[in-house]
């Protein structure tokens, strides 16, 4: 469904920060993307979201070369959904507005089904649809951006770290969701993470980054049980971690 063939990038006049990355994700698929600080996840992740204009190579979905396309187009026109790291709700709004937020480029009359669904999806976001969310918990805040980007029914979705600042047990309950979000839907997930155990125990597949190259790439079970992967990327790793079959 996403195809990255070659993509360098970089900001303003810098040196390039991504080397020639290919990358596929396809439907009923969460990719995730791992790798050190500075490795360019995020940037080939804005890449794929239209927040970063490739100096070379192609972003292309569902066979649609959409390299120079903009991101509220894609979001609008090409049904992708784009969760960033941080300031991903609007404090001052009740749940419910941060949620219809996400159906403005909706048709007026199925707005206010679409936030219905999600709300009978995620029921501990119903049980506060009247508050702000500034009043909600780090975990809750992560759902409902993730209710958010759901609302207009993406067929592929992007995640820029959905575990930054969570405790241990939000972590397990955030990439819970996101593994059913997959499930039920069919969708094409794209994640960048820090947290690897968590993400490789929902991806179907990964890709680590180093120096703006793919240094890995290949299942997340494979990945895991790979002795480079685990020294080089992960610090050492726990005997036991739950990953796809």
């Amino acid at each position: 469904m996403i195809r990255i063939e070659n993509v360098t990038a970089g900001y303003g006049d810098g040196p390039n920060i991504l080397h020639g990355i290919d990358l596929q994700a396809d439907g009923r698929e969460i990719v995730t993307i791992l790798g050190p600080n500075g490795c360019g996840k995020s940037t080939l992740l804005k890449c794929i979201a239209g927040f970063v204009k490739p100096r070379g190579g192609r972003v292309v979905l569902n066979g649609t070369d959409l390299t120079p396309v903009p991101a509220n187009e894609k979001v609008r026109k090409h049904r992708m959904g784009f969760v960033p790291q941080s300031d991903n709700i609007f404090r001052t709004l009740t749940v419910a507005e941060n949620i219809l937020m996400g159906a403005r480029f909706l048709p007026k009359a199925e707005r206010a089904a679409a936030v219905e669904r999600q709300f009978l999806a995620y029921p501990s976001l119903a049980a506060k649809a009247s508050r702000k969310a500034s009043a909600l918990s780090g975990g809750e805040r992560q759902l409902l951006s993730l209710a958010r980007a759901l609302v207009a029914e993406p067929t592929v979705l992007l995640l820029d770290e959905p575990s930054a600042g969570l405790s241990p047990a939000m972590v397990h309950e955030v990439f819970g969701a996101i593994a059913e979000i997959r499930d039920r839907s069919g969708m094409c997930i794209v994640m960048v993470e820090q947290n690897a155990f968590e993400a490789l125990g929902v991806a179907d597949r990964a890709y680590v980054l180093a120096l703006g190259q793919v240094a890995l790439e290949g299942r997340a079970a494979d990945l895991l049980a790979d002795p480079a992967m685990r020294h080089l990327y992960l610090g050492g790793a726990p005997e036991t971690v739950a990953v796809p079959a």
